[in-house]
């Protein structure tokens, strides 16, 4: 009965989330109305301008703000609130956060020119407009109960609580690395292309997209990194190979 009520439950919520991305037609599950992604996002970005070095004024503000902006005004949500600031860290990455609000940090700013800078932000901004992050949120939560789910469920099958234990474990293990990781390959290869997209619609050469993931390869540490299989981003041959495999499509919005 419990097993039953259980999976009645998880149908439920699965089905009840489901909706289709109006950009790319891909089925999303998101629990997150999103009406509350302005005010996730902004609670988010004003915690962050609270424990890290967020620059809002001065060149490398004002740079990023210009092509950000540039890019947000012919994505699919022009509307939505964009911020795009600057985190003075030496760190080679940047994120979004729902609503539209995008950061960049230092070595960015530093090793890319304007239009590779502009693959990055095209990249962000499709994340926001294609709403990863509440979809990622949405996914967590629903990973969380059914790995409680499962704990209660070996917990009426036994009495022995090592071996409920060893469950939930492997579950949420199985859950990281079959369904967490993969998923977000598939959001980092999605934001790609949408963003590139979104970039050349914007006056940027979109085959800087490809420079751009070539000269991040040469800027990692180490030069390898982790397998793909193991990370939660593609790498960086098949975001080329990807890339390359639609350039014709990226170049046509680049010269109308």
């Amino acid at each position: 009965m419990i097993r039953k009520s259980f999976m009645a439950l998880c149908l439920l919520l699965l089905t009840a989330c489901m909706a289709e991305n109006s950009v790319t037609g891909r089925s999303q599950f998101i629990i997150i109305p999103p009406s509350q992604d302005a005010a996730l996002g902004l609670e988010a970005m004003n915690e962050v301008k609270k424990s890290a070095p967020v620059v809002t004024t001065g060149s490398m503000a004002e740079r990023v703000q210009r092509i950000g902006q540039r890019i947000a005004r012919v994505s699919d949500k022009p509307d939505l609130d964009w911020e795009f600031v600057v985190i003075d860290e030496p760190v080679l990455n940047a994120w979004a956060l729902p609503g539209g609000k995008v950061a960049v940090y230092r070595n960015m700013m530093d090793n890319l020119n304007d239009q590779q800078l502009a693959a990055v932000l095209g990249h962000e901004v499709a994340h926001a407009v294609l709403r990863h992050g509440a979809e990622q949120m949405s996914r967590a939560q629903a990973q969380n109960l059914a790995i409680v789910g499962l704990g209660v469920l070996v917990s009426s099958q036994t009495e022995n609580q090592e071996v409920a234990q060893m469950a939930v474990g492997l579950g949420a293990l199985a859950s990281q690395g079959f369904v967490s990781l993969p998923h977000s390959r598939k959001m980092e290869l999605e934001a790609d292309h949408i963003g590139t997209i979104y970039m050349a619609k914007a006056g940027y050469d979109p085959r800087n997209a490809v420079t751009l993931w070539q000269k991040m390869a040469s800027l990692k540490e180490g030069g390898g990194g982790q397998p793909t299989f193991l990370s939660t981003h593609p790498s960086d041959d098949k975001r080329i190979g990807r890339l390359n495999a639609r350039m014709d499509e990226y170049l046509s919005n680049y010269r109308r």
